[in-house]
Parts: structure tokens; C-alpha cells; sequence
């Protein structure tokens, strides 16, 4: 194959699906498949690519005269990076799947999820890829996805092959050894990274999806953060015990506890009356602060009341339904029931500034603390739900 150009795998006049070759740089390739007469979710990301030709790529892509194999080769080195076999290839509604050979045992990534040990095992074990608000389990996804994993073959030269696909996916990992990925929705849309060395093959995904955030230097210090201080009386003796056995501590957290009623944006004026000016006096010692807070909004506040709602229901910010209009409502911490700002959407953005903007010109915070942004939801599911998924599932009905 050469720079760019697609092919017809399979299917029919109705419903084909296309393998599309892009080669983007020297050592990054990228390949996807789809169906051009059914548009789905792809994730908006734009991965800038200056395109080389054939010749300038340092791997070689090879697609079988009877459509049966997708091959991947480091030019180097003659090693096959990717060897799927289009004929186990499923391309349907809501259910596809790719298989691939790799050329070792020595695989790296998949996070996050609670893994024994850095290198995978490949005995037939399975990793499902959809973020979710849970304590750390084997097997099972936490609070990230990342579908990317490395691989250094045999004579230590690495590789790294991203899916880029938001649906709920998994992916399993055999002996042969071999991958094989499925998902639930979107395309199959692929990135693989050359390196050679691991760490090139880092730098050029890092390239790809943004480099990691530089934090502040104050960040690097040693912190303290726990829930259920309960007071500021108590947090205060907490801050004396530590210097007084002098313990390292740069900086304080605090957890939702310091809410009124769990409330984003807001401070317990009862329990840590004086926080404000308590902030202000840790700041003078050299201490930096770090303030929690929750994406999901209380909407039963009284009407006028509680200027997050109130302010983000004005400016339309929230996860809609299906029907593009009704607020999704779930629940979580604060009282009553929650709805859940739309990140998407630029309108969430400037609301979601204003608020914390404001919310430090009370407590003067150095950091935020973004927790449970899965997003994370108390039912099992959202309220009134949805019509065509949710047949053996019954909406939840507020009391």
C-alpha cells in the first residue's frame, strides 16, 4: 500500500466495510475500518499528520490479493507488527472485533486497570476498557482507559499500537501469542507507533494524543489528604500534629466533608466556620491547599438558592437524553438527585470556570481536586432512561 488509499474488504453494495491506510509520519502509521455508508462515533481527535510516501516510512504494509491478511512490518528488521486475519474479522451494529498475532510475549499497557505485574500475562486473559467509579478490581476498568499497549520484540526494538475508540471495549490476550479486541460501537481505528526504543515509542504517542501536563512545583511536595476530618477543629490538630513530629508536608487536602451537605461550591459555615481565613494562614506558613470537587450537580435545592444549578441550568450545560433536551438525572453524593455537566460543550466550559472562579474568592485554593469524574452515578442508570435499551431494566422511579 502506499501513502493513503482504501480498500473494499467485504459486505455488500448496502453495507461494505473499508480498511483506510494513512502513512503519516516516518514512524507513524495509521489504519482504520469502517463503514462509509454509516456514520458513527469516532472520537474527535485531531492527530496532526504531514504524510510521507512509501519509500520515507519506515515500515512496510502489506494487504492480501484475497482480502485474508492485514500485515504490518518494520522495514529494519523484516519483524511482522501486526498480522490481523480479515476473514475473523466482525463488523456489526454493536458488536466488532479484530484479532492480531504480536511478535512477543513482552507486552506492556492497557491501562488502568490492577495489574500484577508491568509485563502482561498472555494466558488467556481478558482486560475490559470502559471507565468507572470503583475500587480497584482484577480484570476490571478504573478510573481511566487507555486502549494503547507496547510491545518489544525480540531484538528489542518496541512498538506501540493505539485504539483510538471511546465504546465500551475489551481485550483479550492468548498465547500464541495474539490480541484480540472488541467493542461495542464506534470504528476500529488504529495508530501504530515505530520507536524503535520504548521510550521513542512514547514520545511519538505522546506526540500523537498531547504531551503529559506539566504540574505546578509545589505539586511534587508531600501531601496529606484523607475524608471525614469532620471539622476544622479537628483538621487543625491534625496540621499541629504533623509539625510537631515533623513530618514532611507541603500540602493539605480536603475531601467533601468541607461542603455544605456535600454541595459543590460551597463550605460548611457550621462545622468549618473560619476556613477561609484558616486557608489564608496556611498559605502565609509556606502550605498549599487543595480543595475537592464533584462533576455531578444537586438540582432539589431550592429555586435561588444554589447558584451552580441555577447558573448551569440558564446555560443549558448538562448530559441530556436521547430526546437532546431532558436533563439526565442520577444520583450521587450531594442530597437529593444530580445532574451531570456536559465537558463537551463550551458553554460547560465558561460555566464551569465562572464557578470556580467564584468559589475562590471564598476559599482561597491553590489546587482542585476533580474526583469522580467517570462520570460516576449511584442507580443504574439515568432517569427516565432509555427507551430502546432499557426494556429489562425498569427507569428509576423518584420517591
Amino acid at each position: 500500500l502506499n501513502k493513503r488509499q482504501a480498500l473494499s474488504l467485504f459486505g455488500n453494495d448496502i453495507s461494505p466495510v473499508v480498511l483506510e491506510v494513512e502513512f503519516q509520519t516516518r514512524d507513524r502509521l495509521r489504519f482504520r475500518l469502517y463503514d462509509p455508508n454509516r456514520q458513527r462515533f469516532e472520537v474527535p481527535l485531531k492527530i496532526d499528520s504531514p504524510g510521507v510516501t512509501a519509500d520515507e516510512a519506515s515500515y512496510d504494509v502489506e494487504f492480501a490479493d484475497d482480502s485474508s491478511h492485514l500485515r504490518i512490518k518494520r522495514k529494519s528488521t523484516g519483524t511482522v507488527l501486526w498480522d490481523s486475519p480479515l476473514i475473523d474479522l466482525f463488523f456489526s451494529n454493536q458488536y466488532l472485533q479484530i484479532t492480531t498475532t504480536v511478535p512477543s510475549t513482552s507486552l506492556y499497557g492497557f491501562g488502568e486497570h490492577e495489574h500484577k505485574s508491568f509485563k502482561h500475562s498472555m494466558d488467556f486473559v481478558t482486560y475490559g476498557i470502559f471507565s468507572r467509579d470503583q475500587a480497584p478490581t482484577p480484570f476490571a476498568n478504573l478510573y481511566g482507559v487507555h486502549p494503547f499497549y507496547m510491545c518489544v520484540e525480540a531484538d528489542s526494538n518496541a512498538h506501540g499500537v493505539l485504539l483510538l475508540n471511546a465504546n465500551a471495549q475489551d481485550v483479550s490476550l492468548s498465547p500464541n501469542p495474539s490480541l484480540t479486541f472488541r467493542t461495542i460501537g464506534g470504528i476500529l481505528d488504529f495508530y501504530v507507533f515505530l520507536g524503535p526504543t520504548p521510550e521513542n515509542v512514547i514520545q511519538q504517542y505522546t506526540e500523537a494524543i498531547g504531551r503529559p501536563h506539566m504540574p505546578a512545583y509545589w505539586s511534587l511536595g508531600f501531601h496529606l489528604s484523607r475524608w471525614g476530618y469532620g471539622s476544622l477543629d479537628v483538621l487543625k490538630k491534625t496540621v499541629d500534629r504533623m509539625r510537631y513530629y515533623d513530618i514532611p508536608y507541603d500540602v493539605q487536602h480536603f475531601d467533601i466533608d468541607y461542603m455544605e451537605r456535600r454541595l459543590d461550591f460551597t463550605y460548611d459555615k457550621v462545622n468549618y466556620a473560619g476556613l477561609p481565613e484558616y486557608l489564608q494562614q496556611l498559605k502565609k506558613e509556606g502550605m498549599h491547599n487543595v480543595v475537592i470537587l464533584d462533576p455531578f450537580i444537586a438540582k432539589d435545592e431550592e429555586p435561588g438558592t444554589y447558584r451552580p444549578y441555577d447558573l448551569g441550568q440558564e446555560m443549558g450545560v448538562w448530559v441530556n437524553n436521547s430526546d437532546g433536551v431532558t436533563p439526565a438525572v442520577g444520583k450521587a453524593w450531594p442530597p437529593g438527585e444530580s445532574v451531570f455537566p456536559d465537558y463537551t460543550s463550551p458553554r460547560t466550559v465558561e460555566w464551569w470556570t465562572q464557578m470556580c472562579l467564584e468559589l475562590k474568592d471564598v476559599l482561597d485554593y491553590d489546587g482542585i481536586w476533580i474526583d469522580m469524574n467517570e462520570p460516576s452515578n449511584f442507580l443504574r442508570g439515568q432517569y427516565p432512561g432509555c427507551a430502546v435499551n432499557d426494556i429489562n431494566n425498569p427507569p428509576y422511579i423518584p420517591s
